[in-house]
């Protein structure tokens, strides 16, 4: 039980748990949008969002004059070189796999045009400094979503009513950006100490845990009135939806004291689609 802890904490410091999480989501929305993805394309997308991700990790690190108070990147701090150099040998990896393989030269264009608007969107944040840091929230939930969303949406039946796909990518954006503003919840201590911004920088914590609460029924009431309109096809994925948005809900009202198993929990959560390939 001890190991299969550690290996749970490895994981979520090195954000593995959140690349599956993202090759889960675009599994799912390939299943939805019926149109069949390469094999590759989960891989490619697995190296970028490893590489965003750890890239964040790696410069807050940098950034940080004392000892991190965050586990994360704490670990990110004690191994900054190894992690750079894997960072280097992914990113590496990533371009030859884009470039080499013809099945995926489809993502080419779209692919780097939305890494050029999010590292660009990164790095003014990261200059304006903390009085853009609420910012990072929903940057990152769209970014997220887009990024699990295009390859399913660019391969997708030209015939498909996309109604459907658009009501669950909303669904999708409201529990990415709610994952986050709790976590940002969860982290502020240890934000504070490490000087790094949130949305907390333009609200109180007690704002933010309204807001939550909002955010999280509002998701929670949407996803039943879609459940009880769409076609009983797409009630499987609904219901995924669904129990993705209380399970954060029930975390975020236990109150948690360890912060690490919560954020392992959540993440978790996003693996959830992955029950797909056995239907």
């Amino acid at each position: 039980m001890k190991v299969f802890r550690t290996t749970l904490h490895f994981f979520n410091l090195l954000s593995l748990d959140v690349v599956l999480g993202a090759v889960a989501g675009m599994y799912f929305f390939s299943d939805i949008l019926e149109s069949k993805s390469p094999l590759l394309s989960y891989f490619l997308l697995g190296m970028a969002v490893w590489g965003i991700y750890t890239l964040d990790h790696l410069v807050d690190a940098k950034m940080t004059n004392k000892q991190a108070t965050s586990p994360r990147h704490k670990f990110h701090q004690q191994n900054f070189h190894l992690i750079s150099l894997a960072w280097v040998l992914v990113v590496l990896t990533g371009f030859s796999f884009l470039f080499l393989f013809p099945e995926i030269h489809f993502v080419i264009i779209p692919g780097i045009l939305l890494a050029l608007i999010m590292t660009s969107l990164m790095a003014c944040l990261r200059w304006i400094g903390e009085k853009a840091s609420w910012l990072k929230e929903i940057s990152t939930a769209v970014f997220y979503v887009s990024g699990i969303t295009m390859v399913p949406w660019l391969l997708k039946n030209p015939d498909f009513n996309t109604e459907i796909f658009y009501l669950l990518v909303s669904a999708y954006l409201m529990l990415a950006f709610l994952n986050l503003l709790i976590l940002s919840y969860m982290d502020q201590r240890v934000d504070e100490r490490d000087g790094f911004g949130s949305i907390l920088v333009i609200l109180t914590k007690s704002q933010l845990s309204h807001l939550i609460w909002f955010l999280g029924i509002f998701g929670v009431v949407f996803l039943v009135v879609i459940f009880f309109w769409q076609p009983s096809y797409f009630k499987i994925h609904i219901s995924m939806v669904l129990l993705m948005f209380l399970s954060h809900l029930i975390q975020f009202g236990s109150n948690p004291k360890n912060v690490e198993v919560a954020r392992q929990k959540m993440e978790a959560v996003f693996i959830l689609p992955l029950i797909l390939l056995l239907i």
